[in-house]
């Protein structure tokens, strides 16, 4: 969203269908909320549908399904202290140790995703994964980008969590293709960025 400007922001929003409708608010929320709107360059309507739509889509359903919020710091560094701690227990052949445990959360997270995913979207598809996976993403403040050429779809991440977190999506994004559509994806990886390229 960083590389759109407000007015498509807004434009955005409005082009959809609306209706208007009378809310009390205490002042200094509305306050609060103006300020924000301000330093962001759109207008307080923006802002206010934008946390609505984050509540529809996302809030209304963390405390159903056991979600906390986790700061991107503890993220990026839950994989890495534990390749720490097993340097330091003498571990050898870190590297498989690493992709072991990296894999292992992939098949945690991916099964775990169909119940989360048939609350939420009422279906389980590729697409409503990747939809709940996106709208995730963004709450976490982690930038994602779907575009299409001709059939080819292209999947981009940049989530500046460590090369530990890239080989975890690249695990995650290869078992929902390969499941949920027997396709198989061309992924690359950085430390900070995730480009998945698949025919669909």
């Amino acid at each position: 969203m960083s590389d759109i400007d407000s007015r498509s922001k807004e434009s955005s929003l409005v082009s959809k269908k609306s209706r208007s409708i009378t809310f009390r608010v205490d002042t200094a929320v509305i306050n609060e909320l103006q300020r924000e709107a301000d330093l962001k360059e759109f207008s307080l309507n923006v802002l206010v549908n934008q946390v609505l739509r984050r509540y529809i889509e996302w809030d209304r359903y963390e405390n159903k399904l056991g979600m906390i919020p986790v700061p991107k710091i503890m993220l990026s560094s839950l994989v890495d202290r534990t390749i720490q701690l097993a340097i330091e227990a003498g571990i050898t052949g870190i590297d498989s140790y690493r992709d072991s445990v990296v894999k292992s959360a992939a098949k945690i997270a991916f099964s775990s995703m169909k119940d989360s995913v048939l609350f939420m979207k009422k279906k389980y598809s590729l697409w409503t994964v990747l939809e709940v996976l996106q709208e995730y993403m963004k709450i976490s403040g982690i930038t994602s980008d779907h575009s299409i050429e001709g059939k080819k779809h292209i999947f981009i991440i940049q989530h500046e969590l460590g090369i530990n977190w890239s080989i975890f999506a690249k695990e995650l994004l290869s078992l929902i293709f390969t499941t949920l559509a027997e396709v198989r994806a061309e992924i690359n990886i950085t430390p900070n960025v995730v480009k998945a390229e698949v025919i669909l």
